[in-house]
């Protein structure tokens, strides 16, 4: 037997007929303050926002989360597995038998049972999960999550009660669709001190950054990678979270084969090296212990075999947050780009494996992964005119030396195009040394002098080139 009461069931089936799906929008949000004093936020979503079901978040950072993925300028694959792995929340949705794992199924027949009920209807079956960061949705092992589901259940039904009377919305619930560009919100709230029911308001932050993980490297790790060379290589590096939950190997599992603990989602660390497009790395989380004790001791090895790259190329927070501490202390030059196309193509191939071996289409595929962009054929557009500005580029290049008037059509294209800083790293290095070898145009001269300190020697880096000659 499990450990739902048959009062957590009572409540869901009140809940399932008061229908609140049909007066709330999932973008209205109230409330909830414990007699732990800790508030919760719920949301309905149901109708035409999908299956019927109930969010109580348990933090604002889970909030937040949704937030982000909101307002963020396109809802994607990649921003939905962000607010999966964020979501810490008591989940009721109303599925049929075949989504309910066999300890639920158990413990919901024996309900009908007591009761006398018989199943009607398409989603009559009220499946309580729970979710915390890092983790899978999974079911009740704790008691005090079925206590304060209890509680947030009679809250929800109070304010439903509320609704139905006529009471004022805008003291019960706060639409955040009205509120988009307010750093604050200022959300209705009731709170439960015994039998009783006190209205208040809840004050939560907005659209709060993620925190991600820094990594505290010791003396000795850093005086290990010191003595590894230093290179002129440029590596890219990508950190994200994986959609496919993981469960540890040494897992304790119950009776019916499910796992006591929730699984995991995984964090993975990409190293490429740019000139070659060869991976130099790709290492995921062996376990929720550490989720990134792997990812950094690979990284180390890594730094040790290959040695000190001139600069890493990031794209995203998480991937700043994790490398920034360790090329500012290795002296490596931290570049963080707004877009790098070449992850998009290497995380889509990583996301699609995962969604064909789920089951879904490749239509299906290929109009989520598709929306990563403008359109599901801009990225091969874009592609397609990034390869044909970079035979241009590397053509004019090869003539410069020879032919003056290349580095005229050479000047004149980059500066009306404002491409100088995306000049292929292959290309800006043949002008480096035609710049050191050869006797070029005074203006192409200084426009690659400006660019290489733009790329390797940018604010706290110290210009062993620049000695008052203007001189490499």
């Amino acid at each position: 037997m499990g450990i739902l009461p048959d009062k957590l069931f009572d409540l869901a089936f009140k809940l399932k007929s008061a229908k609140p799906w049909k007066m709330l929008h999932p973008a209205q949000f109230f409330a909830i303050v414990l007699p732990d004093g800790k508030p919760r936020f719920c949301q309905v979503f149901g109708g035409a926002s999908g299956k019927p079901s109930l969010w109580i978040h348990n933090s604002e950072q889970s909030v937040q989360a949704y937030l982000r993925m909101v307002h963020a300028p396109q809802i994607n694959f990649y921003n939905k597995v962000d607010y999966l792995v964020e979501q810490e929340a008591y989940i009721l949705s109303f599925e049929n038998k075949a989504a309910m794992a066999p300890s639920e199924l158990e413990d919901m027949q024996s309900y009908l049972k007591r009761k006398e009920l018989k199943p009607s209807g398409s989603g009559f079956y009220p499946v309580f999960r729970t979710t915390t960061s890092q983790y899978r949705t999974w079911m009740y092992r704790d008691k005090a999550d079925v206590e304060n589901t209890i509680c947030c259940l009679q809250a929800v039904l109070k304010v439903l009660e509320l609704i139905h009377s006529g009471e004022d919305m805008d003291s019960l619930i706060l639409d955040v669709r009205l509120h988009t560009q307010d750093k604050r919100l200022s959300i209705p709230s009731i709170c439960i001190n015994g039998l009783k029911f006190t209205h208040d308001v809840v004050e939560l932050a907005a659209l709060n950054k993620r925190k991600h993980y820094q990594p505290k490297w010791n003396d000795l790790q850093i005086a290990r990678m010191k003595k590894a060379k230093k290179t002129g290589a440029i590596w890219v590096a990508d950190e994200g979270s994986l959609p496919e939950a993981l469960i540890n190997e040494d897992a304790q599992m119950n009776e019916y084969g499910e796992a006591v603990k929730a699984p995991y989602f995984p964090e993975m660390l990409a190293l490429f090296d740019e000139a070659s497009g060869e991976m130099l790395l790709m290492e995921t989380s062996t376990s929720d212990r550490d989720l990134y004790g792997n990812i950094t001791q690979c990284l180390m090895n890594t730094i040790m075999e290959m040695g000190r790259p001139m600069s890493i190329r990031v794209r995203n927070d998480a991937t700043e947050a994790l490398l920034k501490g360790l090329c500012s202390k290795l002296g490596i030059k931290l570049d963080r780009r707004e877009a790098i196309p070449e992850l998009d193509d290497f995380r889509c191939d990583i996301h699609s494996q995962w969604m064909l071996a789920q089951g879904f289409s490749e239509d299906e595929v290929e109009h989520e992964l598709g929306r990563v962009y403008e359109s599901s054929e801009s990225m091969p557009h874009k592609n397609k005119g990034r390869d044909e500005r970079q035979d241009m580029l590397e053509s004019i290049a090869d003539s410069l030396v020879e032919d003056k008037g290349a580095a005229e059509e050479f000047i004149k294209y980059v500066t009306s195009k404002g491409i100088m800083d995306s000049v292929p790293d292959m290309v800006f290095d043949n002008l480096v040394d035609a710049v050191m070898l050869f006797d070029i145009d005074p203006k192409l001269e200084k426009l690659v002098k400006e660019e290489f300190r733009r790329r390797y020697y940018e604010d706290e880096f110290y210009d062993d080139f620049d000695d008052g000659e203007d001189e490499y």
